[in-house]
């Protein structure tokens, strides 16, 4: 009997998956301020079930209903370089963003619209950017044989394993990382990608290469998310740790 496709990821691992966005995103819907922070903290945050206050800085008019995104430039993709070139490489595929929570607005002042936190990956703070995008949900794929470890390359679309969600070296199964090929590319959600090693030394300065070894398929991804130049991939099956650099191929 055939394999029965599955869900290959969680609400919440679609919902806080993050994303590398082409270009920067617009700063004019913000988070200014929410609900029980009679001190006027910097540091107190809001979490599902609260309520947060947005602004438009051009004056932007917002109605109840509106449903917004929360999220915010993901820093902790550029303070660690794992492998010689990778600011470069992200720099190049635009500009990365964490997925915070959703919000929909439920009531309008002239103060500022008041908004829902109604699902959150992590704590809301002051300055957190408010934006429209689709809820994402997430593909279906029918489970593969088992790779074929020393398979030969196929020809078709190539690149890179750039970074990961949480900035980590390396992931396995279950794990999320961006790949440097987007919709400007052809790539698009439910898309299979193997992965294959590139054989690295850890030194001072990175990852440094070693001579050129016989290809060894690691992996296999299936993509989530696109966007321009980058894209969220969940690997669903590996042999061994997947490492940042690691080489991807469209099956």
């Amino acid at each position: 009997m055939p394999a029965a496709s599955v869900s290959v990821a969680t609400p919440s691992e679609m919902a806080c998956s993050g994303f590398i966005a082409g270009a920067p995103l617009s700063k004019d819907l913000y988070v200014f301020e929410g609900a029980d922070n009679d001190l006027h903290s910097e540091y107190h945050y809001w979490v599902k079930g609260d309520y947060v206050y947005l602004r438009s800085r051009t004056g932007a008019t917002l109605a109840v209903g509106n449903e917004f995104s929360i999220v915010r430039p993901a820093k902790e993709l550029m303070r660690i370089r794992w492998y010689e070139g990778q600011g470069r490489s992200l720099a190049s595929l635009g500009t990365g963003y964490e997925d915070v929570a959703r919000v929909k607005v439920t009531t309008v002042t002239p103060h500022g619209a008041v908004a829902e936190v109604t699902s959150a990956c992590a704590p809301i703070a002051s300055g957190d950017l408010a934006v429209a995008r689709p809820v994402r949900t997430s593909p279906q794929h029918t489970p593969s044989g088992p790779l074929e470890r020393f398979g030969p390359p196929n020809g078709k679309l190539l690149g890179a394993v750039t970074a990961t969600t949480d900035n980590k070296v390396y992931v396995g199964k279950e794990g999320l990382a961006y790949i440097n090929l987007g919709q400007s590319d052809g790539v698009a959600p439910g898309q299979k990608f193997r992965v294959f090693h590139i054989a690295r030394e850890t030194m001072s300065t990175g990852l440094a290469m070693l001579p050129e070894t016989p290809r060894e398929n690691i992996g296999e991804m299936v993509i989530l998310s696109t966007e321009d130049r980058a894209s969220v991939g969940m690997v669903v099956q590996c042999t061994r740790e997947i490492a940042l650099g690691d080489g991807v191929e469209r099956e």
